[in-house]
């Protein structure tokens, strides 16, 4: 297993220095090109709206505040999922 060093972790709150979208940092990749990236999610604007969540270069984001959530707060269920499977389905 390759061992990466990144730049922002998981709970990360970020903004995109080209557009302004500001987010969670809720995932991260590394490739084989070199680049590094993260999975940034906005807040929802209300209970009816999907969250807007967008991949980003390292470069383009700049860390507003550490660890605005835990791993922990958002911890999944034994069965590899963010939410229990639906059962009717």
């Amino acid at each position: 297993m390759v061992k990466h060093k990144f730049k922002f972790s998981n709970g990360d709150k970020v903004e995109d220095i080209v557009t302004g979208f500001k987010g969670i940092v809720t995932g991260s990749a590394y490739y084989l090109t070199g680049c590094n990236q993260y999975c940034v999610a906005a807040k929802a604007k209300d209970e009816f709206t999907e969250a807007t969540v967008t991949w980003y270069d390292e470069g383009r984001l700049n860390l507003m505040t550490e660890k605005v959530i835990t791993e922990e707060e958002v911890k999944a269920e034994k069965n590899g999922a963010d939410k229990s499977p639906n059962k009717s389905m």
